[in-house]
C-alpha cells in the first residue's frame, strides 16, 4: 500500500488535471469555447471522443444540461470563475466524463438533486457547493462504477432546504460502485442536529444494507457539520472504507456505520469532534485512529455501540441473526476522550486490543457488555467497568508532537508488547491495510503482530505522509484565500520571547478574529496549563502568564475553528 498525503498546490493540482485531460484527447479531439448554456448542450450533443468543452467565465442562470456522450471533459474557463445558479438540473449519462471547475452559490431547485450521475468513470472535481437549496447535491446512482467526487467543497446548505443529504452513493444488489470521494472539504452544516438527514455523505439506504458497494472516501474534511445531522459519514451497505480523514469542530455528529457489514475505518483524526458509532451492523474494523477530546461536553461521544435486536424470526427483507457482531477496535489511540458506550446486552464476539487510553478525570467506559474479550491495552484513568484481564494500568507518556497530536515518546511502555488479535478484514480489490503494515502517519509498522507498538502509531523514523488535514489541503483549487488564509496562519503565528521565562506573547496576524485554545504540554505529555483567549483579549493583549513552571522545554498547542499549530517554548 502506497500513502499519498497530496498539500493542496493549485499550480501542481490545475497541471495535473491538464495532464490527465490531455490523455484522454484523441487524433480527432478539439477544444471547443462556448459562452451560453445552450451552446454548452449543443457542444456536448456534438463532441466526439476526448472533446474538451469550456465555458467562459460568468454567471449562468436556469443551467439544464445533459452529457450523454462519453469520453469528454466540460471546464469552467478560470476554476472558480464560471457560477451556475438560481435553478439547476445538470445529469450525466455518458462514461469518462471529466466535469471540473464550477460554482453553486445561488439556486433554488426545491426537492430536486442538482448534480445526478448515470454514467461510469466520470470525476466531479474542483465544484463548490454554498448556500443552494436542494435536496441532494450529488447523487452517483446505482448500478454505475468507478466514478469519483475530488476536491469539491460542501457547505452551509440551508437549513430550511428540503432535508437530504449532500453526496448520496446509491447501490446496487448486482453491481459493485468502487466509487471514490476524496480530498473534500465539508463545513458548516445548518439545521436541527440529530438524526435530521442532512448527512454530508451517506453510502446506501437502509434498505440497501445487503448491497456491496466498496466505496472509499479518504483524505476529507469534515468541520462542524453536526447540525445538519448527527452522523457525519453514515454508512448503509456493504464493504466501505473510510481512511485519512480528519473529523475536527463537531462534537455533535460521528462517523456512523449505521447498517450493512463488513466495514472499515482506519487512519482517521477525531481531534475534538464526535467519534464512531455502531448500530446494525456487524463485521466492523476500525484500527489506527486517533482520538482527542472526542465525545467531549455535547450529544456524541467517542464510541457507541447502538443494539438493535434483529428480527425473531428472521425475514428474507431482514435475514440477520445477530446485530454488533464481531465489532473490532484494534491499535486506536485515545487522549481524553469523552464517554465509550458498549451498548449493554446484546453486542457478542468483539474485541478491543492494543488500543491505548489516557484520560485525565471521569470513566472511560459506560454500558458495559459481556461480549468484549480485551488484550493488550493500556490505559491511564479510571476504566469504569469491570475488565477482568487485557487492560493494564500504566501511563503512556504521550507527548504532543509535530504533527499536533499526541504520540509515542521514547519513555512509552508500549514498544513490541501487544497481543494477537482476529484477522482484520481484507475488502477485495479495494487497496486497505488489513496487516497493519502502516501507522497512522504512514511509517512503516513491524509484519509481526506481537512486533507492533500499541496504539495507533509507531514509535519510529520515517517519512510521515498522513496528520490531521486542514481546509488548505482540501477542496476546490480556486478557493484559495481561503487556503493562503491557513498558510498565513501557520507562517506568522509566533511566540515570543523564546525562550520565556514569566510570560510570553503570541504574535496574530492584525487580522485574526477567532477565539483560540492555548494548551502548554511538557515533554512527558502532561497539560500544565489550558487558557482560552477570545477576541476582545486578542484586541488588547496577547500575554500568556507561565509563572510557576519548571525551566524546560514545552508544546504550546494554539487552535481554533480555522487552524492548529503547535510551537516549540524554552521556559527559563
Amino acid at each position: 500500500m502506497k500513502l499519498l498525503f497530496n498539500i493542496k498546490n493549485p499550480t501542481v493540482i490545475i497541471a495535473s488535471v491538464l495532464f490527465n485531460l490531455l490523455g484522454l484527447v484523441a487524433t480527432n479531439a478539439a477544444t471547443i469555447n462556448v459562452n451560453s448554456i445552450s451552446a454548452l448542450q449543443n457542444a456536448c450533443n456534438n463532441s466526439s471522443s476526448g472533446d474538451i468543452i469550456i465555458l467562459a467565465n460568468g454567471t449562468y442562470t436556469n443551467v439544464t444540461l445533459d452529457i450523454n456522450n462519453s469520453n469528454i471533459s466540460v471546464l469552467a474557463q478560470t476554476p472558480g470563475d464560471v457560477f451556475l445558479n438560481v435553478y439547476g438540473d445538470i445529469n450525466i449519462f455518458g462514461n469518462n466524463i471529466t466535469f471540473s471547475g464550477f460554482q453553486f452559490t445561488q439556486g433554488d431547485i426545491g426537492a430536486a438533486y442538482l448534480i445526478e450521475v448515470y454514467g461510469s468513470r466520470n470525476k466531479l472535481t474542483h465544484l463548490n457547493f454554498s448556500n443552494y437549496y436542494a435536496k441532494k447535491y450529488i447523487e452517483i446512482k446505482a448500478g454505475t462504477q468507478y466514478n469519483e467526487i475530488t476536491y469539491c467543497n460542501m457547505e452551509k446548505k440551508p437549513a430550511d432546504a428540503v432535508i437530504g443529504c449532500t453526496i448520496q452513493i446509491s447501490t446496487s444488489a448486482s453491481v459493485i460502485g468502487y466509487h471514490k470521494i476524496s480530498y473534500c472539504s465539508f463545513q458548516n452544516y445548518f439545521g436541527l442536529g440529530g438524526d435530521n438527514g442532512n448527512e454530508p455523505v451517506r453510502i446506501g439506504l437502509g434498505a440497501e444494507y445487503l448491497n456491496k458497494s466498496r466505496t472509499t472516501v479518504e483524505f476529507c474534511y469534515f468541520n462542524n457539520t453536526g447540525l445538519g445531522d448527527s452522523e457525519t459519514v453514515s454508512i448503509k451497505s456493504q464493504e466501505n472504507v473510510v481512511r485519512y480523514c480528519t473529523f475536527t469542530n463537531q462534537q455533535n455528529a460521528m462517523l456512523c456505520f449505521r447498517n450493512g457489514d463488513n466495514n472499515i475505518a482506519y487512519s482517521n483524526f477525531f481531534i475534538n469532534a464526535g467519534g464512531i458509532r455502531v448500530k446494525e451492523a456487524n463485521n466492523i474494523y476500525c484500527y489506527n485512529n486517533y482520538f482527542e477530546n472526542s465525545g467531549v461536553g455535547s450529544s456524541a461521544e467517542a464510541i457507541t455501540y447502538v443494539y438493535v435486536a434483529p428480527l425473531v424470526p428472521p425475514t428474507a427483507a431482514s435475514p440477520r441473526t445477530l446485530n454488533l457482531s464481531n465489532i473490532n477496535f484494534i491499535h486506536n489511540t485515545f487522549y481524553n476522550c469523552g464517554d465509550m458506550d458498549l451498548g449493554g446486552n446484546g453486542p457478542v464476539n468483539n474485541t478491543w486490543a492494543n488500543n491505548i487510553f489516557r484520560k485525565a478525570s471521569g470513566n472511560l467506559f459506560s454500558n458495559a457488555n459481556n461480549g468484549t474479550t480485551w488484550l493488550g491495552n493500556i490505559h491511564q484513568g479510571t476504566v469504569g467497568i469491570t475488565i477482568p484481564s487485557g487492560m493494564t494500568n500504566t501511563n503512556p507518556f504521550l507527548a504532543l508532537n509535530a504533527n499536533g497530536y499526541y504520540g509515542l515518546t521514547a519513555s512509552s511502555p508500549v514498544n513490541n508488547s501487544n497481543a494477537s488479535y482476529p484477522a482484520i478484514l481484507d475488502i477485495p480489490n479495494l487497496n486497505d491495510d488489513p496487516g497493519l503494515l502502516f501507522d497512522i502517519a504512514g511509517r512503516t509498522r513491524p509484519t509481526t503482530v506481537t512486533l507492533k507498538d500499541v496504539g495507533c502509531e509507531e514509535y519510529t523514523t520515517g517519512t510521515v505522509s498522513n496528520r490531521p488535514l486542514s481546509l488548505a489541503d482540501v477542496g476546490p483549487s480556486y478557493l484559495v484565500a481561503l487556503a493562503n488564509e491557513n498558510f498565513d496562519l501557520e507562517t506568522s503565528v509566533s511566540l515570543y520571547p523564546n525562550p520565556a521565562k514569566n510570560n510570553f506573547n503570541i504574535q496574530f496576524p492584525n487580522n485574526y478574529v477567532e477565539d483560540s485554545e492555548i494548551t502548554i504540554v511538557n515533554t512527558n505529555g502532561q497539560m500544565v496549563k489550558k487558557q482560552i483567549v477570545t477576541q476582545i483579549e486578542l484586541s488588547k493583549s496577547n500575554s500568556i502568564q507561565i509563572n510557576g513552571l519548571n525551566s524546560g522545554i514545552y508544546f504550546v498547542k494554539i487552535q481554533s475553528i480555522k487552524f492548529s499549530k503547535t510551537i516549540k517554548l524554552i521556559v527559563q
